[in-house]
């Protein structure tokens, strides 16, 4: 912006927010606070310029909520690549992880949204170190950008939640179009949202860092937070009047989610690795760690039988029981299945299900065709209380044709009445 306008000029240009060389206009009649003042930190200086650079350290064993720090660096390579879902993740150094998270322009990411905070979080000796490099002007991005380049390789790997759909991708278009490649492309990335939803979607309102924090890790915010919707907001307020008081509740914000990854990460772990050792579990998070296990390949059982302890009555239970009595009929265990559809069966006098799968297995598996004729009838008289439609005429149909197919195959005087 040149620098021979009026000082009334600049005022209206600064209400209008115009934001290009917001560091050197000249104060405001509201006396703004420059960033130098309220953060700590120092400036990276580079030949395109220069930019804040904030670094916050804590012990290891410093307690985050229920977990300390450190807990990360226990966490078993095999249960990790689990939880991130790639099988990379099982090879990497734990202490070579960088946790990373933005504050950004705008909440919808694309080509027009710049990070003008990017928090860093690292293992670093006996110490967990926060650096956090903020733009105190849009201008100064290439410092930022020329920062990130040199740092961000020293690292093996990365941790994020929600990096994967939106802070790495804003990162990787910053680099493009500083016509630079970026850094941290290819490495193994642990996102921690998917497997938090995963595991807690169905036992909690909100699954975002701030929800997980209060109802998982016990984590408690001071009042220097400010909501994560209102930061871009704050950042374009600042950048019209150059006054930086409200930078440090940024700055607090985004510490705050880099501390609490390791945390998730270290918590997402034990659960997995030892449910039965983590008290206090739910039904809906026990048997959402079922359906994991099936899919890792690993027995659920135990988790289901534990999920229905804890589950009473409802559609849950249900599940948990449906669930029990596939898993024994995959593994080919019918007196096991039996169990389970008849509890299913008793428990839900509507379902039509546990009563086909009951004559399926007293015929087919354990020849006991009259046992098999009579949960066949039963499935009939459920399925003529289902509402009309094709499922209804469909489920009909079949299963008159198991009720032939069974007739056929008993004498009249072993069938019991019809």
């Amino acid at each position: 912006m040149p620098t021979d306008l009026s000082p009334d000029l600049r005022e209206r240009l600064r209400r209008l927010g115009v934001v290009r060389g917001a560091r050197l206009l000249p104060p405001s009649p509201r006396r703004p606070v420059a960033v130098e003042s309220v953060l700590p930190g120092r400036f990276y200086e580079t030949p395109a310029g220069r930019c804040w650079l904030a670094r916050t350290e804590y012990p290891a064993g410093h307690a985050h909520g229920r977990l300390p720090l450190q807990s990360f660096l226990a966490l078993s390579p095999d249960i990790l690549s689990v939880i991130g879902g790639d099988p990379s993740l099982a090879t990497v150094p734990l202490s070579q992880a960088l946790f990373l998270d933005t504050e950004t322009t705008g909440l919808s990411g694309g080509t027009g949204t710049m990070a003008f905070l990017v928090g860093l979080g690292f293992f670093e000796e006996d110490r967990f170190v926060v650096l956090q490099a903020f733009l105190r002007d849009p201008g100064d991005e290439p410092a930022m950008i020329g920062f990130l380049d040199e740092f961000l390789p020293r690292f093996r790997w990365l941790v994020t939640f929600n990096g994967q759909g939106f802070d790495v991708p804003i990162l990787q278009n910053r680099f493009i179009l500083a016509r630079r490649p970026f850094p941290l492309d290819g490495v193994p990335h642990l996102d921690l949202l998917p497997p938090a939803r995963r595991l807690w979607r169905e036992h909690l309102v909100s699954c975002s860092l701030t929800a997980l924090e209060r109802d998982v890790l016990g984590v408690v915010r001071d009042q220097a937070d400010i909501p994560s919707g209102v930061i871009p907001l704050v950042y374009r307020d600042y950048l019209r009047t150059g006054d930086a008081r409200e930078i440090p509740r940024i700055l607090y914000h985004n510490r705050i989610d880099i501390m609490s990854m390791p945390v998730l990460a270290a918590h997402l772990g034990r659960v997995f690795a030892d449910p039965e050792g983590e008290a206090g579990l739910s039904g809906e998070e026990l048997g959402a760690l079922a359906r994991w296990y099936r899919e890792a390949g690993r027995d659920a059982e135990m988790l289901l039988r534990a999920a229905l302890r804890r589950t009473l009555r409802g559609v849950r239970r249900a599940r948990w029981l449906t669930e029990l009595a596939q898993g024994a009929k995959r593994r080919g265990d019918w007196s096991r299945s039996v169990e389970w559809w008849q509890q299913l069966a008793l428990e839900a006098p509507d379902r039509v299900e546990p009563a086909v799968e009951l004559a399926k297995v007293y015929e087919w598996h354990l020849n006991r065709p009259a046992l098999a004729l009579g949960w066949a009838r039963e499935a009939l008289r459920r399925a003529e209380g289902l509402p009309p439609g094709p499922q209804r005429e469909q489920e009909i149909a079949e299963i008159r044709h198991r009720l032939c197919r069974l007739e056929r195959r008993i004498p009249p005087l072993l069938r019991g009445n019809k």
